[in-house]
């Protein structure tokens, strides 16, 4: 079952910026999913809200998408790897020197140990 993330501060008037959270410079590969496409991508990084990818083809703003990262144990002072799957939505896509980043907030996630 997927956690659903709460937001319940946000309203209409008030968006705050949420890239508050901790980030974590993690450079793992994964896929992203639309409804209509799959795109190849890297964690450039994470955080309890949102991820950053780099990636080699347009995302729409406002596409929904999953993916599944491989998070290691290490990390995350754990034995094992674990599987987060999330789902989200895409708020930015810029193109930058080093190639296009892809800023997704993650709505719904959920835990797997491998």
């Amino acid at each position: 079952m997927y956690r659903k993330v709460e937001l319940a501060f946000m309203t209409t008037e008030f968006h705050p910026d949420l890239r508050n959270a901790v980030r974590f410079p993690l450079h793992l590969p994964v896929t992203l999913k639309t409804s209509t496409e799959e795109h190849r991508a890297q964690t450039i990084d994470i955080s309890a809200g949102g991820i950053l990818f780099r990636t080699e083809t347009d995302v729409e703003v406002g596409s929904v998408v999953e993916f599944t990262v491989a998070m290691p144990g290490d990390v995350l002072g754990s034995d094992r790897d674990v599987l987060v799957r999330c789902q989200g939505r895409v708020v930015r896509c810029s193109e930058e020197s080093s190639g296009r980043s892809v800023a997704v907030v993650i709505d719904e996630y959920k835990f797997e140990r491998l």
